[in-house]
């Protein structure tokens, strides 16, 4: 129907010239041959005698020759039945009828019309037969050999052509579903971008608005010290997903090509060093005495272990604040340790004083290391403070690794455990997350699950979890002991190898 509507909106000069072309990119060519043949009866001794008769058959050959390009099914009936009946009138001059048969014949070919190109070689054949009978200027061996190659060479010249067609009209369906794909990634580009942009301003106005509520009505300084370390964090972090968020718009593309995030690095060293300072910073405003320490760690890691990494440490951060003993120092840690090879983990430990002990591991940072291969536990050291350890397993990638290093079989892809502590302080060295199993409920950056993000919500945890107590009233707990394990999930296959790119 849209065909027909814009043929209708066509002026005449453009409804000729789509017709002359035809519908193929082949058509034009075969049809510009095929008018070259035609005019060749302007040839001087294009015709043999004067007689009008035979004039006027010689002129119509050379015509069916110009219309084998455009009604070839037609020309090879009207041509096999006219090139007999003037091989009976003129035998002994040349029937031009054949050559706009097997001209027609090869259209019929490049259209891959078999049936009409078995009827025009039927048609050839039975011309052949014909003239031998008759004794004409065809006939016998002489005229097979002739006509016979002259249908060769013009039918490989069609099949050839019909190919051509063929491999043109691919590359054209495959560039434009590539235009296409690439339009439904912008678009989920620019979704994601909206969406996430959304979510961020979301959660932190909803936090921030929910604690402000709440330091209106509260009387305590300790615990209106600690609502103001609180806010300063989630002020913090919004800052920093909104600066990641406006950078991600130029590294969209790489992104979206792997459908990985891990195939995009990040300055990991750099990242850490500005979580702990903006974590020490939003303590100090609430009065809240934390501090924080940091091994070598490499330079680089995955965006994915970045992702995790910055959530743990904030989940860490607001369990310190809301539910250590008031005035008494807490501290949170990082490290690499239990190198093996090519193999590590990065730990994430916080230390503070609580008014009761902790007997049970918070769920969601447990089910974020058990969701990456790793375990959360929680303990008491020897000085009867609360030890709450996430260790989430790495893997080093050296820089020759490239996408495919998947362990110690990759030879020197891989970091040997006698090199591993050194390449920690290299800046070609980035490191990875071994598995990544999806969530069964989303999670926040803050480590939170998405269903605590309604306001109401946001409300009653801020609510309920300044109060202290021996627990984590802002948490659920896992049940089960005091010692929470998540690593004997398997993890993924290790050998994946478009989460270990590395940007040499």
């Amino acid at each position: 129907m849209t065909t027909a509507i814009d043929g209708s909106s066509m002026s005449v000069p453009a409804r000729v010239w789509r017709f002359l072309r035809g519908p193929r990119f082949i058509d034009l060519p075969i049809r510009l041959l095929a008018l070259i043949m035609g005019l060749t009866i302007l040839v001087p001794g294009s015709f043999e005698i004067a007689e009008p008769r035979y004039a006027a058959f010689l002129i119509l050959a050379y015509g069916f020759i110009v219309l084998a390009a455009f009604l070839p099914l037609s020309i090879v009936i009207a041509a096999t039945g006219l090139g007999m009946v003037f091989s009976q009138l003129y035998p002994d001059l040349e029937n031009m009828y054949p050559e706009a048969l097997i001209l027609a014949t090869a259209v019929l070919i490049s259209r891959r019309r078999w049936i009409g190109f078995a009827l025009g070689t039927v048609g050839l054949a039975a011309y052949l037969f014909a003239s031998t009978q008759l004794g004409s200027y065809d006939a016998g061996f002489e005229g097979l050999t002739d006509l016979g190659y002259g249908w060769l060479t013009y039918a490989l010249l069609g099949l050839s052509a019909s190919f051509v067609e063929v491999r043109i009209r691919r590359e054209i369906d495959r560039r434009e579903r590539a235009a296409v794909d690439h339009q439904k990634t912008l678009d989920a580009m620019r979704a994601r971008f909206t969406s996430d942009m959304h979510d961020t301003i979301s959660h932190s106005l909803t936090t921030e608005s929910a604690i402000i509520r709440t330091l209106a009505k509260e009387t305590d300084s300790e615990n209106a010290a600690r609502l103001l370390a609180e806010l300063s964090l989630v002020n913090a972090e919004a800052t920093k997903r909104l600066r990641q968020l406006v950078t991600s718009l130029s590294t969209w593309e790489a992104e979206s090509c792997t459908g990985d995030r891990r195939s995009s690095r990040i300055r990991f060293r750099a990242e850490a060093e500005q979580l702990t300072t903006a974590i020490e910073d939003g303590c100090t405003a609430g009065s809240v005495p934390l501090t924080t320490s940091l091994s070598p760690l490499p330079a680089y890691s995955s965006s994915m272990l970045g992702h995790h990494f910055r959530a743990v440490m904030l989940e860490l951060a607001t369990n310190v604040i809301r539910h250590s003993t008031p005035a008494t120092p807490a501290s949170i840690e990082v490290e690499m340790r239990g190198e093996d090879g090519d193999r590590a983990e990065l730990v994430c430990r916080s230390i503070n004083e609580t008014p009761a002990a902790l007997t049970q591991a918070p769920r969601s940072l447990t089910r974020r290391a058990t969701a990456v291969g790793g375990r959360c536990r929680v303990a008491t050291d020897e000085e009867e403070r609360a030890v709450v350890e996430v260790a989430l397993p790495v893997r080093f990638l050296a820089p020759s690794a490239g996408i495919t290093s998947a362990g110690p079989s990759a030879g020197s892809a891989s970091v040997t455990a006698a090199g591993t502590r050194a390449a920690v302080d290299s800046d070609a060295v980035m490191i990875d997350v071994i598995g990544d199993d999806v969530l069964s409920a989303p999670m926040n950056d803050s480590g939170a699950s998405a269903s605590a993000m309604d306001e109401g919500d946001q409300e009653t945890v801020v609510e309920r979890g300044l109060g202290g107590g021996p627990g984590h009233p802002s948490e659920s707990t896992s049940e089960g002991g005091s010692i929470t394990h998540g690593g004997d999930r398997p993890a993924r296959d290790d050998s994946a190898g478009d989460r270990n790119t590395v940007d040499a």
